[in-house]
């Protein structure tokens, strides 16, 4: 009989696991995390997202905590990741691409809805909610491997299932692409860039998490071992690949006042050397964006372009520049 939910077999979920599982155990795991066999479950999968990007993406602007938090509950992208653990697992080769495929058009498409709100709000200096979300380190890994890991027990065993709620909230997927959407609408790359890493750093956490919970419950096939290893070897490249960046932030955090003291020397330096010479008044840097105040203010725009551009580069954070109201 064919293990392999790529082919046509109405047993299959019957058939789900080679291990002695019980068949409504079976039944229960592979409707839960397989969701795309069920009957229009593309409208229902967009609406949600769609509602929550919106969410998220209003509640960012307006730096309320408890919105984002509303949004990651009802945000669908956790589901089709742990799915993709889990298809990873058992070897299912076609399966692993069909979630992948949901992901990445749901990613897509978050970043596009987030974009077009942000047009259709004033400029803004990103407050902390978003700045939070722009500079991950090794420790939102971790929480997304921890909690990845609690969402995937949570799926397999349906007393625990009060826990995915817990890990939406979590291993925030939404919050960190409409971040991106809005930063990249205001033309805030480094800050886009940031924030995407941080929608990779959970999407990596996750996947790892569910693919180790899941072949320590038994949930794996003995057939397809060449896609599971293969799948496993695509999984640990991307996490080897955030590490470093990874890294250097959590060097950030530990060094605290010395990496600022180093922003301080480095922006007085770029400073210095222009037109009426600038003196800072103030440095805040929050995630990868830095609010300098200084005094006197350029009067040009084309100044103030300039010694943007100019801070960005020798910095390498997102640079806002305010004027001193002394």
């Amino acid at each position: 009989m064919h293990t392999d939910p790529n082919e046509e077999d109405i047993y299959i979920e019957k058939n789900f696991f080679s291990q002695d599982i019980p068949v409504g155990k079976r039944t229960s795991t592979f409707n839960g995390l397989f969701f795309h066999y069920k009957k229009d479950w593309q409208s229902s999968f967009a609406l949600m997202l769609i509602l929550s990007v919106g969410i998220a993406s209003l509640g960012l602007s307006e730096d309320s905590s408890a919105t984002i938090i509303g949004a990651m509950i009802i945000a669908p992208l956790g589901q089709p990741i742990v799915a993709l653990g889990g298809a990873i697992s058992l070897g299912w080769k076609l399966q692993s691409f069909r979630m992948l495929g949901i992901i990445v058009l749901g990613t897509i498409g978050s970043l596009v809805v987030s974009y077009c709100i942000g047009l259709t709000l004033p400029d803004m200096t990103p407050n902390q909610q978003m700045l939070i979300r722009t500079s991950p380190d090794l420790r939102d890994l971790g929480i997304a491997i921890f909690a990845g890991a609690a969402g995937a027990y949570g799926y397999y065993r349906s007393e625990f299932s009060t826990v995915l709620s817990g890990f939406a909230i979590a291993v925030a997927l939404v919050p960190p692409l409409c971040t991106c959407g809005l930063m990249l609408e205001q033309k805030h790359f480094i800050l886009a860039s940031g924030s995407l890493l941080l929608f990779v750093t959970n999407f990596t956490g996750v996947t790892i998490a569910a693919l180790i919970v899941f072949l320590l419950i038994g949930l794996r096939q003995k057939r397809n071992q060449k896609w599971f290893y293969t799948g496993s070897l695509l999984i640990a490249i991307v996490f080897v690949s955030i590490i470093i960046p990874l890294s250097l932030n959590y060097n950030k955090f530990n060094s605290g006042a010395q990496f600022q003291s180093s922003i301080f020397e480095k922006a007085g330096n770029v400073l210095s050397h222009s037109p009426n010479s600038p003196i800072i008044k103030s440095i805040s840097i929050q995630g990868e964006a830095a609010i300098i105040t200084i005094e006197p203010f350029p009067t040009a725009a084309e100044e103030e372009t300039r010694l943007k551009k100019e801070l960005e580069q020798i910095t390498g954070l997102q640079i806002f520049l305010k004027k001193s109201m002394n």
